[in-house]
């Protein structure tokens, strides 16, 4: 999974308000999402992923199963049929899978679980490391935060920024069970020009009972398997 890097792209406060009246610090915000993030076995959502950029936007649309610390199956499906599965993704602990059925290629790599601890799947920044290594701050949002929706944003601190691409990572938290309904990141490249990718979750399930095969990725028969997990 590639690293991050991210610049600040705007000016925040440092305090939010809840729709009881309460005042909430971005410490205060992002200590609840952990201790709910640290009771939890796993965390099940759909999803809507879109990218925005430059002259246009994607959209993509899907579901996906994370169990602590590093396992995840993340299915993307058709526009018009969510039962037709397009790409699948599977971190099994030991390995990362993806497979495209269209055109019957499977990639496989090797998966480092003891550096992979991920706050949410697909962001890999680890949640121990926050502090140590990110900016943190909460950006107000008049529409959100009345209905207990905190926006925090993560900024790269300078001896993690080893690149001249910059890019910012927001997570927005409900207050209710200080779980993330939202993520996204924003990259500004040399050229100047930029990419935005918001994921927008729906349906989040905690700790539900999962089949015991979901983290296993079995390789579909006459799919043509691309290996470079000894690299």
């Amino acid at each position: 999974m590639k690293r991050l890097y991210w610049s600040l792209i705007l000016i925040c406060l440092s305090i939010g308000f809840a729709s009881d009246g309460a005042t909430y610090t971005v410490d205060e915000i992002f200590e609840n999402f952990k201790a709910a993030y640290e009771k939890s076995k796993n965390f099940s959502a759909e999803f809507e992923e879109t990218t925005l950029f430059p002259h246009g936007k994607s959209t993509a649309r899907g579901r996906f199963t994370f169990g602590k610390p590093n396992l995840l199956r993340k299915e993307y499906v058709a526009r018009k049929d969510r039962s037709k599965v397009e790409k699948v993704i599977v971190l099994d602990g030991k390995y990362a899978w993806s497979y495209v059925p269209l055109l019957e290629q499977v990639n496989k790599m090797k998966w480092d679980a003891r550096k992979r601890r991920e706050i949410l799947p697909g962001i890999g920044a680890s949640l121990e490391d926050v502090r140590k290594n990110y900016n943190m701050k909460l950006v107000p949002d008049e529409a959100a935060n009345p209905k207990g929706v905190y926006q925090i944003q993560l900024t790269f601190k300078p001896h993690m920024v080893t690149s001249t691409v910059k890019e910012t990572l927001y997570i927005w938290v409900k207050k209710d069970e200080w779980l993330p309904v939202q993520f996204g990141t924003t990259t500004k490249f040399e050229d100047g020009q930029q990419r935005s990718v918001i994921v927008t979750l729906s349906k989040i399930e905690r700790d539900k009972k999962l089949p015991p095969d979901v983290f296993k990725f079995v390789i579909p028969e006459d799919a043509e398997v691309i290996d470079v997990s000894d690299n």
